[in-house]
């Protein structure tokens, strides 16, 4: 049913030549021993008390629901189901009660962070998401963007000028920064003097990305202090200043931008001035962040410094966080010890998340469908296996896993993606074009809202 799913969206995307990413980090495993217990039991109904808990929200019945959004988690296709126990659900109906409270009068937006690998690069697959769910629930702009934008992406044009150096927690890691307080984006971009930057939406993005009231700089060292100047085609000059700080601290500036602001330019100004992340958006309705890391293998929260990440995204009124790992350590897996150990340090990065921000609901997306289908399917024979293991501690963590590989198709739908007359898959047999990160996102927007659904009927 879903081998070759139909491109429901009208907007219009960029298709661009995806490079295929080298896989920089591999996988990084500790002895801690962890206490596993021997089988998962999946509840999708959810129990009576859990739903007379919800406090009472009136509903928008009326509100825009895109058009491949016809089913509730019990009509749905099996292969799409969110899988998890029912206290991981009620956080999501947590998620959806923050949706139907936004209000105009809000000061501060509904959050969410979409961390993954080189899957969602370009704002692939969370541009979907983030256009869709602004539709229904207000609110505008791309959220988190870096200083330093190493690959373009299909929701904002941005340039720099000055003195950058762009430094990351996943991949090749620099070891001349002395200190691992990277903030929400895992990066950080530093100028020694000036740095500037012009940010302008992608004329073929999505049409709520074009427009931001609220500009949110992050800053994370600033020994000798520093100013930020910003001007737009609405938004007169202005400078704020950057009071001196340590590595270890984060600071937060806003500025409220002209009324539909689309074109901004930023000069940061400081010795060795850390910015962690420029933010792009309104102060209601929703936020979708989309925060790629090439050839991370998911586990990098554990590895920043713990106080600086928490502090970056503990305020923020975060209702969901999307992790969507694990392709990168398939080649690399060769026994299922192997599989389960990384599936268990997986489990620690959800346990520190889920201690930063306890009421938002977590999702982990598992690993695409990978490789050619040979006669055997062994191109990469532990991709089951791997998805096995993080399921497995994704729900023993009271978090929801969604299985990206069946909800494609299952074993062999990349090579089928990769050869369609619109192709969905790029020759590598791993990635998604922008096309199929397109259908990627409607298959998990679809499987989001058919809990909504359910969540709606249950409320009336």
């Amino acid at each position: 049913m879903y081998l070759l799913p139909k491109l429901e969206s009208n907007e219009e995307m960029v298709d661009t030549i995806e490079e295929t990413p080298t896989w920089s980090e591999l996988l990084e495993v500790d002895t801690v021993d962890y206490m596993v217990a021997d089988s998962i039991v999946y509840s999708q109904p959810i129990d009576t008390t859990i739903i007379e808990s919800i406090d009472s929200v009136k509903i928008n019945l009326n509100r825009w629901s895109p058009s491949y959004a016809q089913y509730n988690s019990k009509t749905i296709a099996d292969s799409l189901v969110l899988e998890g126990y029912d206290t991981a659900l009620s956080k999501l109906h947590n998620f959806f009660n923050k949706l139907e409270s936004i209000s105009e009068k809000d000061t501060k937006p509904v959050e969410v962070f979409h961390w993954g690998d080189s899957q969602i690069e370009g704002d692939r697959i969370t541009g979907l998401l983030r256009n869709s769910w602004q539709k229904s629930w207000g609110g505008h702009g791309p959220g988190l963007v870096p200083a330093v934008q190493p690959i373009p992406a299909l929701s904002i044009r941005q340039s720099n000028y000055g003195d950058w150096k762009r430094y990351t927690r996943f991949g090749k890691t620099d070891n001349t920064l002395t200190h691992s307080a990277y903030g929400p984006m895992m990066a950080l971009c530093m100028t020694k003097g000036t740095g500037g930057i012009h940010l302008s939406p992608h004329p073929r993005g999505f049409k709520l990305n074009k427009k931001w009231t609220r500009a949110k700089f992050l800053i994370g060292g600033a020994p000798l202090g520093g100013n930020i100047t910003i001007i737009g085609n609405s938004t007169p000059n202005r400078v704020f200043s950057i009071k001196p700080s340590n590595s270890r601290e984060h600071k937060e500036i806003i500025a409220y931008l002209g009324e539909g602001e689309s074109d901004l330019s930023i000069e940061f100004e400081g010795y060795n001035l850390e910015i962690t992340g420029v933010e792009l958006g309104s102060d209601h309705g929703i936020q979708v962040h989309n925060i790629p890391m090439r050839g991370s293998a998911g586990l990098i929260f554990t590895k920043v410094a713990a106080q600086h990440f928490a502090t970056s995204i503990e305020k923020r009124n975060v209702g969901l966080v999307i992790l969507q790992f694990g392709g990168n350590v398939v080649p690399y897996i060769s026994s299922e010890k192997s599989a389960d150990l990384y599936g268990r340090n997986f489990g620690r990065q959800l346990s520190l998340l889920k201690s930063i921000l306890p009421d938002a609901a977590i999702i982990v997306i598992g690993p695409s469908d990978m490789g050619s289908h040979n006669e055997d399917g062994s191109t990469y024979p532990m991709l089951e296996t791997v998805i096995k293991s993080m399921r497995k501690s994704v729900i023993e963590a009271d978090c929801l896993f969604w299985d990206l590989k069946q909800a494609m198709g299952g074993q062999g739908t990349m090579e089928v993606w990769a050869h369609a007359d619109y192709r969905l898959a790029s020759s590598d047999l791993i990635h998604f074009t922008p096309k199929g990160a397109r259908c990627v996102g409607e298959l998990f927007d679809a499987a989001l809202r058919a809990e909504y659904k359910s969540w709606v009927e249950w409320k009336h």
